[in-house]
């Protein structure tokens, strides 16, 4: 992928969509270090997005499971369709996150790449814990 496309990609997980309250582009930045570490397949990157190794499993997992079968990902876009905060304080963050899987290309070890299925818009809990290094996801659950 050259740059100017992966920067795209980057931008556009870190802008999101419509976020009602000026904390979701702290997820928006989150969102973009994650589509670098999914694009990259360094699972290592997770730690800029996750606090903990238990936190970052599920993606853990989906980047193994591409290595695997030889797969990557030429780029992740993630459609925040809204973002508000539901529950705060000084180092936890709650948001109540609408989202969805954009446009994004898989490319096999022969160089064969197709598209994956976009998906439908999945509504879900997100909360942030401020670390040493920065806000980081602690957990993620469906609603």
């Amino acid at each position: 992928m050259n740059a100017l496309v992966g920067l795209f990609w980057l931008l556009a997980a870190w802008l999101g969509g419509a976020d009602d309250d000026p904390e979701c582009l702290v997820l928006g930045g989150l969102d973009a270090a994650r589509a670098q570490a999914f694009v990259s397949g360094d699972t290592e990157g997770l730690r800029d997005v996750y606090v903990d190794a238990h936190a970052a499993r599920a993606d853990v997992e989906v980047l193994h499971s591409y290595d695997e079968r030889g797969l990557r990902l030429d780029g992740l876009l993630l459609v925040r369709e809204s973002c508000r905060v539901s529950d705060r304080s000084e180092r936890r963050l709650t948001l109540d996150v609408v989202d969805r899987l954009g446009p994004t290309t898989v490319q096999a070890a022969d160089g064969h790449r197709r598209d994956l299925p976009l998906d439908r818009p999945t509504r879900r809990t997100v909360v942030l814990t401020r670390t040493e290094d920065g806000w980081r996801v602690a957990a993620v659950r469906g609603s």
